[in-house]
């Protein structure tokens, strides 16, 4: 049986955050982002993809070779005149699915973008981004984005929320000392944000940086035990 979150969970995260003494980062710079079309690369780019390693040169080759391609509808012109084999090559990524991703996200935010009138493609992203909530990554519509994803467009686009993955879900579920979802782990960290005064992405770029590569669970447990 599912087990809700409750404010024993929230707390002995709030414990744990403290004992870690978490300093404000500066913001990383795809939070900075004010091209619309860099935030859709970057967020299909980092579909199962190291961050550092694979998605920044990518942008950052894209962004230096377009500099043209301002917004969605210039990104679309760009797919269709290079045919999905040539754009492989543009992006340095030979992965014509995530291709139809990029595409089929660019015509979403689109469509979202005609109901707004006279926003940018950037502003109507950031509309959509702040007047969804986690849970409606279930009617995105678009195949191919997942929670993770949904949740990385929002926080790219301002939002002060996190993107689960297995190294999160992990520290909060040995932390509170039971298994949680992605939806629960979501809701812990904001919850746990808010107590402590911290933006949500502070602990969420804690999380994912330091305990993707190094942490383990016996790690985490040594660290529970001093608190």
């Amino acid at each position: 049986m599912k087990v809700a979150v409750n404010d024993r969970d929230v707390q002995a995260l709030v414990a744990m955050l403290r004992k870690l003494e978490l300093e404000p980062a500066e913001t990383s710079e795809e939070f900075k982002y004010e091209n619309p079309v860099l935030v859709l690369l970057d967020a299909v780019l980092s579909i199962r993809r190291k961050y550092y390693a694979f998605v920044v040169p990518r942008v950052k080759g894209f962004e230096k070779d377009f500099p043209q391609v301002q917004n969605l509808n210039q990104l679309l012109d760009l797919i269709s005149v290079s045919s999905i084999e040539g754009f492989c090559r543009i992006w340095n990524y030979n992965h014509e699915s995530r291709v139809l991703i990029l595409g089929d996200l660019a015509l979403r935010f689109i469509s979202y973008a005609g109901d707004l009138k006279e926003k940018s493609d950037l502003e109507s992203m950031k509309h959509w981004a702040s007047s969804c909530t986690v849970l409606d990554y279930k009617i995105f519509g678009v195949k191919g984005i997942g929670l993770a994803t949904f949740q990385y467009l929002r926080m790219m686009l301002g939002v002060p929320t996190v993107k689960p993955d297995v190294h999160i879900r992990r520290a909060v579920s040995t932390i509170i000392e039971r298994e949680v979802n992605d939806i629960d782990a979501i809701e812990l960290i904001e919850k746990a944000s808010t107590e402590l005064g911290y933006p949500a992405i502070i602990i969420d770029n804690y999380f994912w940086k330091k305990y993707q590569e190094i942490v383990t669970m016996s790690s985490i447990n040594s660290v529970k035990q001093k608190i």
